[in-house]
């Protein structure tokens, strides 16, 4: 790995850090609640969404490491699977949060982890090709 994108990730990291324990937990008073997929307050059709984008991810890897040739591929291809469940998955999340709990604000959390999720994998993009 270069080292400008060992410092670009450090960078898009402490920023989120600070985004999230500065402004969104104590400026405005955002709490931070982790649910698993099978949580009891989960809804019944995003369950259903989140195993669809897991089952797409799982073909996606298979291509990615069985169909292609592995030594060919950049970093980035070989990432853009798990890039793309996480951006999904979270942005899902966050929506989902968005919609049902708008209140809480938590779907805050979830849409800066995807946005924090493509910020770094269009790094590693752009400085690995």
């Amino acid at each position: 790995m270069q080292p400008a994108l060992i410092i670009g990730l450090a960078v898009l990291f402490t920023s989120y850090f600070l985004f999230a324990r500065f402004y969104l937990k104590r400026k405005r008073g955002i709490k931070r609640t982790s649910r698993s997929i099978f949580h009891e307050d989960k809804n019944r059709y995003g369950v259903v969404v989140q195993g669809i984008i897991f089952v797409g991810f799982v073909f996606a890897m298979m291509y990615v490491y069985v169909e292609m040739e592995i030594s060919e591929l950049s970093l980035a291809v070989r990432l853009s699977p798990i890039a793309g469940l996480f951006i999904l998955q979270t942005f899902f999340t966050g929506l989902e949060e968005w919609l049902l709990h708008r209140e809480k604000e938590r779907y805050w959390y979830e849409w800066s982890e995807s946005v924090l999720i493509f910020s770094a994998f269009c790094l590693i993009l752009i400085m690995e090709g």
